[in-house]
């Protein structure tokens, strides 16, 4: 078919999109036919044309792609749907449903049945859809599947927020359901004599009361008594039921164990269904861990787990001595020791939830725990141990790296340990694995098997106090003898425990020496090297002034690796030890010389590398970049702004500065060197603080053009550092607003359009930093410039951005601003600098006598905005922003309640008056909720947190 023909929204273009789509030979027509047919979807005559083509059943794969487009639609654009039609749709999904030659296809079924249910929640006009459809489909045995799913989905979908009904109508559904237990069961136990030997319709009928049961439709009584408990019970004990049914009777059980952390009114079905588990459900974990049946071990790894959350309680506080015994915790033991790591971590989420709940609890009860914990350890020792024929050092958890798949559950087995480890005592725990090692030594086994206990010593050392001295010294003494021929992956795992005692070390001095001694000495094994060096620049952090002594070998280690492997993490990583002990020095010439000899080579390199202009010299120029960031960044001279003496880098700054400008100048077409650029820029002015003023002129001159050419965030970040560094200087403030202004021009123009700031969400992040600075730096400058009104003009169209960075800085913006308008009446712990921009190291609006043209400006700015931005956010609530976007809001809101409270409030109560309260006769908030909304924002003691939660309750409303 000719792309041309796909113009009409009839039913031969859509039944030839789908032939295009998935028979066509040409990426480009299939293409074509996808967004044509996304067009159909977003269509209103998307409604008719589907539920035609549904009925005309011509083509399989044209009736399944108009049962999901039809799906879609009653999920997603309800909305559009006139009220009066919504009956007519359900006279119509119900033929749908009744036609077997429609339903025998099961994706068909499926999709057919999910918009059934969903029509059902969303239409208060359809007063009895259960009995509808039973009695729609009970005419015939064709129609057994397609009533199952259809019960199963009603439930499930209640369940979800895959449409948003609201709260209220939720609630409403799930009150009218819950009563039809009996009914269901009915059903299903009815099906159940007619089917008892079919398995899909057996699978079909126990997802049916899994989901029921999940809405909480049966009572104890009848769960009790339930055939179907009992089947699901004996499908679990037998070994011979296939995987799908042992998942789904499993399904059904975790559910029933979910009801019964109601203990009150599950009570004796908690007890019945303890023992039963207890009593009977070891055999067939057995079984299946001696058929290799993964799935089935993990359905019961799962149990126990589900199990052990269910009693909780019970089993930390001692409640009910018919279900606070400790034989749950034996059973969670037993997935541990699976020899599938998978199965292994099915019960980690149930162990994290122990350990929180006994952090409030007695001593008495975590000594009981403390056995089992003890267990848990040795089990997760053993299961972290590597493969003898493993070469080269542990996997580690990350992406690129070998067997990352085993690395990340070692990583998560440290986790869990340091989470746990407070129970059995961090100092017991290490110990205990230092016995193991020397048992291990003297019967000669195998490296494997020392290097397990090692793995989760170097997990909890960091928890053992630093005055300990029995055993670490032992431990220390071991590492930094150990033979040159011992594996690799023991060394590795040896010098990462050494890294996590350097505050143990900042105690014993005596053992630093040694320990740094070996640490450079691993420096030839490039296998080890980055972890070697990793650990001496923890070491130096902790323990600057006693590293002082062991500089020149530090210095001459630095820069022997920068030669032979520049740019590379152990590079990086000496880099910032030399540059932390630098800064510790105390003699001008010393610092001078070691500062020189890092520099040097760097400069040296450099301009070899701009010498030849090639587009080859990318990654290298990057490399020294980054090596120049990471000493800067770690150059922490305690010098003052008053202290007439230059910066020991001044003139090593001017010397590397044409360097600098030729490279950004040169490449800043390539975003990757604008961006090592720019971070090598940052903490340069960083380090230097005010002593750099003097290349202030410089810098600002090569990020606008730079921007202008190029505009990456990166050159907005590095200006924002500029501001921070120098907004308070009078003489620059002029130059800074010039500065911003010219900034803002490209920024608008790229922000500019619908999407703007979605697809730009970097930039958003960087030019709202910049704007907070300017409020906190020189607020007086910027309130007056041309800036402040389309800045705050944005973040009203914006509120709804998603983007987290981006909607932080958004916020931060906003709160920088309102903290103009007035002293707060109060300095309690609600003035606590809730934006990420308000950190920064000096604090302008109480530094600086009160303004009052300043306050001002900053009153009619909010007066003229904040109505716009209060109803915009409470609009983007509604809708359902993520966590991360609305705590930023509710920091916002409390700066709101500090400064400006009576506006506040009368803000957001003109705000609630735009939101729809009802819609096609669903009542989506109530007077009385809205009211309570309110209260819970104008609440003087409201914390963020406290305001989060009111936004995510009132959200619900309307999900």
């Amino acid at each position: 078919m000719a792309s041309e023909a796909i113009i009409d929204l009839t039913p031969e273009n859509f039944i030839q999109a789908v032939q295009m789509l998935y028979h066509d030979n040409d990426s480009t027509r299939k293409k074509f036919a996808s967004e044509w047919l996304l067009n159909v979807q977003s269509s209103l005559y998307a409604w008719t044309l589907t539920d035609q083509l549904i009925r005309m059943n011509g083509n399989p794969e044209v009736t399944c792609l108009s049962a999901q487009i039809l799906r879609h639609k009653i999920q997603h654009n309800f909305d559009e749907l006139p009220f009066e039609h919504c009956k007519a749709l359900c006279d119509s999904m119900l033929d749908h449903l009744s036609r077997p030659d429609v339903t025998k296809n099961q994706l068909v079924r499926v999709q057919l049945a999910v918009a059934t249910a969903d029509l059902a929640l969303q239409y208060v006009g359809w007063e009895k859809p259960v009995d509808d459809v039973v009695d729609k489909l009970k005419t015939s045995s064709e129609h057994m599947l397609t009533l199952l799913e259809f019960l199963s989905a009603l439930p499930e979908e209640l369940n979800t927020s895959t449409i948003h009904i609201g709260e209220n109508r939720r609630r409403q559904c799930t009150e009218k359901y819950s009563t039809s237990g009996p009914q269901i069961h009915e059903i299903l136990l009815y099906l159940l004599q007619l089917n008892h030997m079919h398995e899909p319709i057996l699978i079909a009928i126990l997802k049916c009361f899994s989901s029921w049961i999940m809405i909480r439709s049966f009572d104890e009584t009848l769960l009790l008594q339930s055939a179907l408990v009992a089947m699901i019970l004996e499908i679990l004990k037998s070994n011979q039921c296939s995987n799908d049914l042992n998942k789904v009777a499993c399904n059904c059980l975790c559910n029933m164990l979910e009801l019964c952390e109601d203990y009150q009114a599950y009570y004796t079905l908690t007890v019945t269904l303890k023992n039963q588990i207890n009593g009977c459900f070891r055999d067939p974990y057995f079984q299946a861990v001696k058929e290799e049946n993964l799935d089935k071990a993990q359905n019961y790894s799962r149990i126990y787990s589900c199990l052990v959350e269910t009693l909780l309680d019970c089993i930390v506080d001692g409640r009910y001595s018919d279900l606070s015994d400790l034989s749950c915790i034996e059973l969670l033991l037993l997935p541990v020791e699976h020899t599938d790591y998978e199965v292994v971590q099915c019960t980690f989420c149930t162990w994290y939830k122990l350990s929180e709940l006994l952090q409030s609890r007695s001593e008495e009860m975590s000594d009981k725990i403390k056995p089992y914990i003890e267990r848990l350890i040795d089990i997760l020792c053993i299961q972290s141990k590597l493969d003898s024929d493993h070469l080269g050092i542990p996997p580690e958890a990350k992406p690129s790296s070998k067997n990352s798949d085993f690395g990340e559950f070692r990583y998560r087995v440290a986790c869990l340990i340091k989470d746990v480890i407070y129970i059995t005592g961090a100092l017991n725990c290490f110990r205990r694995m230092f016995d193991k090692l020397q048992t291990i030594q003297i019967n000669s086994a195998s490296w494997e098997e020392s290097e397990a206990p090692l793995y989760i010593m170097s997990a909890v050392a960091s928890y053992i106090l630093p005055e300990e001295d029995e055993v670490i010294p032992k431990v220390v003494q071991a590492i930094v003898t150990m033979s040159s021929h011992v594996h690799t992956s023991v060394k590795y795992t040896g010098i990462k425990l050494l890294g996590q005692l350097d505050e143990w070390l900042a105690k014993h001095q005596q053992y630093i020496k040694s320990v740094i001694d070996y640490l450079l000495s691993i420096l030839v094994d490039q296998d080890l090297r980055s972890v070697s060096a990793e650990a001496i620049l923890t070491i130096c952090s902790q323990c600057r002034k006693q590293v002082l002594d062991q500089i020149e070998k530090l210095m001459q280690a630095t820069l022997w690796l920068d030669q032979t492997a520049p740019g590379s993490e152990a590079t990086l990583s000496l880099l910032k030890a030399s540059s932390k002990l630098i800064s510790r020095l105390s003699s001008t010439d010393e610092i001078s010389h070691y500062l020189n000899l890092l520099f040097d080579r760097q400069r040296e390199v450099l301009s070899q590398l701009i010498s030849v202009q090639s587009d080859g010299n990318y990654g290298a120029i990057i490399k020294r970049l980054d090596s120049l960031t990471a000493i800067f960044r770690y150059l922490d001279f305690k010098i003052s702004s008053s202290d007439p003496k230059p910066h020991p880098c001044i003139h090593i700054v001017q010397q590397l500065w044409p360097l600098l400008e030729t490279i950004i100048l040169r490449y800043r077409s390539s975003g990757k060197v604008s961006e090592f650029w720019s971070r090598t820029i940052r903490f340069i002015l960083r380090s230097m603080g005010f002593k750099a003023k003097v290349f202030f002129e410089p810098i600002v001159k090569l990020v606008l053009t730079s921007y202008d050419e190029n505009p990456h965030s990166c050159f907005l970040y590095l200006t924002s550092v500029i501001v921070d560094e120098y907004g308070d200087e009078k003489d620059l403030r002029s130059n800074i607003i010039a500065m911003s202004e010219h900034l803002a021009t490209k920024t608008f123009a790229l922000l500019a359009g619908s999407n703007g700031f979605k697809e730009n969400p970097d930039v958003v992040d960087d030019f709202y930093r910049l704007a907070a600075r300017l409020l906190q730096r020189c607020p007086l400058d910027f309130l007056k410039s041309n800036l402040s009104r389309p800045i705050l003009a944005h973040v009203v169209n914006n509120c709804h951005l998603e983007h987290r960075e981006a909607s932080a800085s958004m916020m931060a913006f906003l709160q920088s601003l309102v903290k103009l308008t007035s002293t707060p009446s109060t300095t309690t712990n609600n003035n606590n600098n809730h934006g990420h921009n308000s950190t920064s190291h000096k604090s302008h609006h109480h530094d600086k006598s009160y303004s009052v043209e300043q306050t001002q400006l900053s009153i009619k700015l909010c007066d003229e905005y904040f109505p716009d931005v209060i109803l915009s956010i409470i609009k983007a609530v509604s809708q359902g922003l993520p966590y991360q976007a609305r705590i930023c809001m509710a920091e916002f809101i409390c700066d709101l309640k500090i400064y400006i409270p009576e506006k506040f409030c009368l803000w957001l109560k003109n705000a609630l008056l735009h939101l729809p309260r009802e819609h096609k006769q669903i009542e989506i908030v109530t007077i009385k909720q809205q009211e309570a909304f309110y209260s819970s924002l104008c609440e003087a003691d409201a914390q963020p947190v406290d305001i989060d939660y009111a936004f995510a309750k009132f959200a619900n409303l309307y999900r």
